[in-house]
């Protein structure tokens, strides 16, 4: 812990206690004590687990970083009857400490100062901004990092939006319509964007490549399509919102003379109905 002063000043007992409660939801940034004649106000704080802050670092209006991470914005007032020690003494804890550990001060004037401290796998940017005598400070903190992304579109969905239809790759086993258990993953795909859009309906429509008769091929196509409406339904899509067609080998998307094209039509297209 960075030591930005002498001794930590002490409340009374109903009073400490009354701030720990209130403080519980906002507690002190760990790195940095509390100045000696102030208290913390965690009813004025508060901090988020993803923000961005913006630092000034030279004299320049150009000169400034913004930073993204876990962000803090501290309040700290003197208490009633202590002499303001004056903005400048104010800084001057800060930067010292800083420097004194190894961190940067990229900006500093008499009443706020910027700075950069490296703590192990950290880089935690500070601006301490005061009052012109010292009568309250405050810190702006954040702990840099990168968003952590939870939420993702589900490609299905969005070729659905964009052009009506999806088309997906599911593996059968060889003239049957018995799903291979790799397919599971494509089905739970589908199933997802199903539940996540609950009026979208579907045409799931059975595509083959060109081997074989064109009736054994309508029929086949037909029953792939039917099993994917089945196994949609075991997973607890309504039955109303699935209809079932096989085209067999009457609309390839890809020469079918050669492996890569014959692989590229057998597929199953999910059309959006209206």
């Amino acid at each position: 812990m960075l030591n930005l002063l002498k001794k930590l000043y002490f409340l009374p007992c109903l009073l400490v206690a009354f701030v720990s409660m209130a403080a519980a939801a906002v507690e002190e940034y760990p790195l940095f004590n509390t100045l000696e004649g102030f208290t913390y106000h965690p009813e004025m704080s508060k901090s988020t687990q993803f923000d961005t802050y913006t630092f000034k670092t030279g004299k320049t209006p150009s000169d400034k970083v913004t930073v993204e991470g876990k962000f803090f914005d501290l309040h700290y007032k003197l208490n009633k009857g202590i002499e303001a020690p004056g903005g400048l003494l104010v800084i001057r804890n800060f930067t010292n400490s800083v420097r004194q550990t190894g961190g940067e001060v990229l900006d500093e004037s008499r009443d706020s100062a910027v700075m950069r401290i490296i703590q192990g796998n950290k880089e935690i940017w500070v601006r301490v901004n005061c009052a012109a005598n010292g009568g309250w400070y405050s810190l702006n903190i954040i702990e840099k990092s990168s968003m952590k992304q939870e939420v993702a579109v589900n490609p299905l969905l969005g070729a659905i939006d964009g052009t009506g239809k999806a088309t997906v790759y599911i593996n059968f086993d060889a003239a049957s319509s018995q799903m291979k258990p790799d397919a599971e993953s494509v089905m739970k795909d589908i199933f997802t964007m199903l539940s996540q859009r609950s009026n979208l309906k579907l045409s799931i429509d059975g595509h083959t490549d060109g081997d074989g008769t064109m009736e054994r091929n309508q029929q086949l196509s037909s029953e792939r399509a039917q099993t994917v409406k089945n196994a949609l339904i075991a997973k607890g899509i309504d039955p109303s919102r699935l209809v079932v067609k096989g085209y067999g080998m009457s609309m390839p998307i890809a020469d079918n003379t050669t492996e890569a094209g014959k692989a590229k039509n057998r597929r199953v297209e999910l059309v959006k109905i209206d």
